[in-house]
């Protein structure tokens, strides 16, 4: 792990916090299941989850954009987790039903309907990763997320998510061109049928947001493109008026909104987020960069 330091600040002395280490897995898991969403934008749907095929997936959860994820833990940094974690993934493509039926009885109908098996995530915690870890990821590095942890004293956990180049090159992967939900296309077709402006505009808008950080990814769903860091801080989608982008940000409180931005909480819309933004001219992406910036910041 890179080093990284933490310190309490007390006015103009500082004083440095020291890892303390868990005892045991399950409270590495524990912890990590009280405070899903928080911690990694997950909704629970179970725990020590049977596959009926003698393995056990530590959690089971559905993300903000309705794919699957395995979650694994793992205390000991010499035991590699994401072969097991890779089976785990192969068993939910073949079992979508049962998937289904699950996410049904915990969540709900609606949370059910949302699924979207076009991609299913893993998700590893550990202090540290071997290098058969590194060397799996790096074969997966678009659905397999390594997350570091360390914990300080009792009060802070800190989170890193492992990088790869491979993650953050080229074009998101396209979803269904073919498939529709209800009668909306698929946004690969959408974009395919697009004119060559928005089709421009969603290009400048999209290398604004992976210009952020080298720890942007974007994932292609089915109705629209995400982008996240450990969790969504913005998503993008488009159809014949422009391009529409979608941030993490607390509308209220922003002040006065442009004439192109909306407060969308309690509003439904393809994407996730609550403020949206109407991307219309190449000037509208530079006067939303600020609020992009912080939104990928967690200036919620």
């Amino acid at each position: 792990m890179s080093e990284l330091r933490l310190f309490t600040l007390d006015g103009s002395k500082a004083e440095e916090c020291h890892p303390k280490a868990f005892k045991l897995e399950r409270e590495v898991q524990s912890l990590f299941e009280a405070n899903l969403e928080a911690l990694l934008g997950v909704r629970m749907v179970a725990s020590e989850f049977s596959t009926g095929q003698g393995g056990r997936i530590d959690t089971l959860g559905i993300d903000e954009n309705g794919f699957p994820v395995v979650i694994e833990y793992k205390l000991d940094r010499n035991r590699t987790v994401i072969n097991q974690g890779m089976s785990y993934m192969a068993w939910l493509r073949s079992h979508k039903a049962e998937f289904w039926k699950v996410v049904f009885e915990r969540l709900g109908k609606e949370a059910a309907d949302r699924i979207d098996h076009s991609s299913i995530r893993l998700i590893c915690i550990a202090t540290d990763f071997t290098r058969d870890d590194m060397g799996a990821y790096e074969l997966m590095p678009s659905n397999i997320d390594l997350v570091r942890y360390r914990r300080f004293g009792d009060n802070h956990l800190l989170l890193e998510r492992v990088q790869s180049e491979v993650a953050a090159l080229g074009p998101p992967a396209t979803g269904p061109t073919v498939s529709k939900v209800g009668t909306d296309k698929p946004f690969a077709q959408v974009l395919e049928d697009a004119s060559p402006a928005t089709r421009e505009l969603y290009e400048s808008l999209r290398q604004a947001l992976l210009e952020l950080g080298e720890d942007v990814t974007e994932k292609m769903t089915k109705l629209y493109v995400a982008y996240k860091r450990t969790k969504n801080f913005a998503t993008v989608t488009a159809n014949s008026k422009g391009v529409w982008l979608y941030l993490h940000l607390d509308p209220s409180g922003l002040g006065p909104l442009a004439g192109n931005m909306r407060d969308m909480r309690g509003k439904g819309h393809w994407g996730t987020g609550d403020l949206e933004v109407l991307i219309t001219e190449s000037d509208d992406i530079a006067a939303a960069r600020p609020l992009i910036r912080k939104a990928y910041e967690g200036q919620v």
